[in-house]
């Protein structure tokens, strides 16, 4: 009786026109590529002409630089107000998970949250029947398809659409203010991919973060840092357990989040543009540091558990040419030396990789995606 009830109001809210609203989600609420597409959006005046709503995971109130802007609200997902604009949405924008397309007419595009090195097992992150057909945003054409691919999707299932990634146009941005957080030395961003969770016993390996869950390695990495004048900025993923990092209280390996980076006026991206040098390992940040033609750092300390817990859906060694790679605690020193001394040791073969994966590098990404986002939904009237 209940589904006849629901397939009845369905049948008949869909007999209504489309409104002028726009649904953004990302996780993070309110960042990531859906973000950076929003802030274009709002520069443009769309705004006026739209109502902007925000679905969000955790909380339904907007941060404090969004509130005020005109017809912008957000919305919990679960919300029932929420489902209601979702059936008369002309357009959804997801970063993170696939939300419910409502009917045919509407427009979709997948923004994506990185191009993807290794395997994807939760079926949230799959790409659903009901968007099979739809926009996936991509930094190439061969990068798309592949990241469809990890996704559950086969070959045509969805549109790759060459626009590369939002986010990455602030990889262009410089900033002192950011520089200066961390006392002017020179910086290396430290972004690790999730490993173990603080929540939970799940784990994808049995290190936290490679070389400093150890106390003794952990130190001489901070003691070479401190010697060649360089800070390392790590920043885990927002579930990852860093307990034994914090205790350790280390002088040059600084430990923030991304409130930390709000709060002072910048974010993770913001981050990664006024760096000298990034440190990472399986995350699709590597795809996206290509652009800032800086030197990269793989600390792959534990990459066959990891390959046997998660897989590594690319071809790694091809694919991660334009990184050294660490399998211990003095080959990262030796990087970090290499760094502090301005030396760039992997240029040709990054730029190689960067122009193979990368469509554009004209950073120009926020502007492109939202005229062909605008042209699609006026198409559509």
């Amino acid at each position: 009786m209940n589904n006849f009830i629901k397939s009845a109001a369905e049948g008949i809210i869909n007999k209504k026109p489309l409104k002028n609203i726009i649904i953004f989600e990302s996780r993070p609420d309110f960042s990531d590529n859906s973000r950076a597409i929003f802030d274009e959006m709002v520069r443009r005046g769309i705004n006026n002409d739209y109502l902007l709503i925000w679905t969000t995971h955790e909380n339904c109130a907007l941060p404090t630089e969004l509130a005020g802007i005109k017809n912008v609200v957000a919305l919990q997902m679960d919300s029932a107000k929420y489902k209601y604009y979702s059936y008369f949405a002309k357009a959804i924008l997801v970063s993170n998970y696939f939300m419910q397309k409502r009917r045919e007419e509407q427009y979709y595009i997948f923004l994506t949250h990185g191009l993807a090195m290794k395997g994807i097992k939760d079926n949230r992150y799959c790409v659903p029947d009901y968007c099979f057909g739809c926009d996936f945003a991509a930094l190439s054409k061969e990068s798309g398809e592949l990241d469809a691919e990890m996704l559950g999707a086969e070959k045509g299932d969805v549109n790759v659409v060459e626009l590369g990634f939002a986010r990455n146009d602030k990889l262009n941005i410089k900033d002192e203010k950011v520089r200066a957080l961390f006392g002017g030395n020179k910086i290396i961003a430290w972004l690790p991919t999730f490993r173990q969770n603080k929540s939970d016993s799940s784990s994808h390996s049995s290190i936290s973060v490679p070389f400093l869950y150890d106390e003794n390695s952990a130190q001489a990495i901070n003691d070479c840092a401190k010697e060649n004048g360089v800070t390392l900025v790590l920043k885990p993923h927002p579930l990852q357990d860093v307990s034994v990092i914090e205790d350790m209280k280390l002088s040059n390996i600084r430990l923030v989040d991304e409130d930390y980076l709000n709060e002072n006026g910048s974010d993770t991206y913001g981050l990664l543009a006024n760096s000298d040098a990034l440190l990472s390992d399986y995350s699709s940040v590597y795809y996206d540091y290509l652009l800032c033609d800086k030197p990269i750092g793989l600390c792959l300390e534990d990459i066959e558990e990891y390959k046997e817990s998660e897989g590594l859906k690319v071809d790694f060694e091809e694919n991660a040419v334009g990184a050294e790679k660490f399998y211990k605690a003095s080959e990262l020193c030796d990087f970090i030396k290499a760094v502090a001394n301005g030396e760039d040791r992997l240029s040709d073969k990054r730029n190689e990789i960067k122009n193979k994966i990368h469509k554009y590098s004209d950073f120009k990404f926020s502007e492109r995606t939202v005229d062909y986002i605008i042209k699609k939904i006026k198409d559509a009237d």
